[in-house]
């Protein structure tokens, strides 16, 4: 098990959710409890190309730190607000967020689920 990872290296990275416009995203889990997949606290690094992502909403609950670049951050429907490096965005369970990345995007995201 590595206790040391570096949130800005780019490997490992799996896909993540294509942006409107067909821009890339990408994740890399760095660490995941021990609980039931369904229910274990995870945190990741997702890093985006410009481009609209919306995403439904969720039954989790999620926190992330803008590490690189802008966007404009709306959550649920709410008026867009610029966020950028040093940003912290907390997602509550239920809530849609739409992100239109400006620049290319880094972000350290810790995903609870809230059954």
């Amino acid at each position: 098990m590595t206790l040391i990872t570096h949130i800005t290296a780019d490997t490992g990275l799996t896909p993540g959710l294509a942006a409107e416009d067909g821009a890339k995203s990408f994740r890399r889990m760095i660490w995941e409890d021990d609980g039931a997949p369904e229910t274990a606290t995870k945190v990741a690094v997702w890093i985006a190309e410009p481009g609209i992502y919306p995403y439904p909403p969720r039954d989790l609950e999620e926190t992330f730190v803008v590490l690189e670049g802008e966007a404009m951050c709306s959550l649920g429907g709410a008026a867009p607000q610029k966020i950028g490096p040093g940003s912290i965005v907390r997602v509550p369970k239920g809530v849609a967020p739409w992100l239109h990345v400006l620049t290319p995007f880094r972000k350290l995201a810790t995903v609870v689920p809230k059954p």
